[in-house]
């Protein structure tokens, strides 16, 4: 394996999958202490998805980075032996991975999966048995429009940090996806902070813990109605006068990430001399 490759860097972590460090962000992918085990135990286990009823199932995933969260979900569904059909649908910014894409192998069953999950981001689609792939590639706040009516029965929040990726983290982009949940859906971020929840919390969502894992700390679960254990009152209340609380701010879906930050920072300010 090339350890580099465009403005990336490959990382082996503990659970013996890789993941990227991106320059750009200056983040890793994933978590260190298991790439593909976070995919598997912060999205598709409290997703509850593997646990629908449904003969059809609507996934979407925000933030496709190296395609764990669909293999994750696409492996677990073989090993359960379920007998519906997937539809996945994933929201990437660009198709700049192909290459480290192509040098990722598991060596056992998963690969066979992966080579179709690479097929998808490579042509933007793919078919495989009872089970479709298709990548929206470009800004997700614009192609996310592309699947007004749809339901999904489980939606994956995995862009960069927030404080890198801000612009995926408003409450307006939250709000399109609140639109894009089924009723009995969840939502699942690997993110626990308190503009995040507060975001999900007035984007219309109940919110509740989501697991950690590894050394990282608790993710956060979503939903519209039932289907989570929600913060009780005192965590609400507090998460509600919690300046740092304060979500970050999108009116037109079209803003820079540094100002949606700028203007977070600027209605924190506001915050602080209303108190005095």
């Amino acid at each position: 394996m090339n350890n580099h490759t465009d403005n990336h860097q490959f990382i082996k972590t503990a659970d013996g999958s890789y993941t990227l460090y991106a320059a750009a962000y200056d983040e890793h992918m994933h978590s260190l202490s298991g790439a593909y085990e976070e995919a598997l135990l912060k999205h598709v286990y409290p997703s509850g998805v593997l646990n629908s009823p449904q003969k059809h199932l609507y996934v979407l995933d925000v933030g496709f980075g190296l395609g764990y969260n669909i293999l994750a979900l696409m492996a677990e569904c073989a090993k359960r032996r379920y007998g519906g059909s997937l539809s996945i649908y994933s929201l990437e910014k660009e198709r700049s991975l192909i290459t480290a894409l192509n040098q990722i192998s598991f060596n056992d069953e998963r690969d066979e999966l992966y080579s179709l999950i690479k097929r998808a981001y490579a042509r933007g689609y793919a078919h495989g048995d009872r089970v479709s792939i298709k990548i929206e590639l470009g800004d997700a706040r614009n192609t996310v429009q592309k699947l007004s009516g749809m339901l999904f029965d489980a939606v994956f929040i995995d862009p960069f940090s927030p404080s890198k990726n801000p612009e995926l983290w408003s409450v307006e982009f939250l709000k399109e996806l609140f639109h894009l949940t089924s009723d009995a859906g969840i939502l699942t971020t690997y993110s626990s902070a308190p503009q995040i929840r507060r975001a999900l919390l007035e984007a219309g969502f109940n919110i509740g813990r989501g697991p950690s894992v590894g050394g990282k700390r608790e993710g956060t679960l979503a939903s519209k109605g039932a289907g989570i254990q929600p913060l009780d009152s005192g965590e609400l209340k507090e998460l509600r006068e919690n300046l740092k609380s304060t979500p970050y701010r999108d009116y037109r879906l079209t803003d820079a990430p540094q100002t949606i930050l700028m203007q977070r920072r600027h209605e924190m300010r506001k915050k602080r001399l209303a108190e005095f």
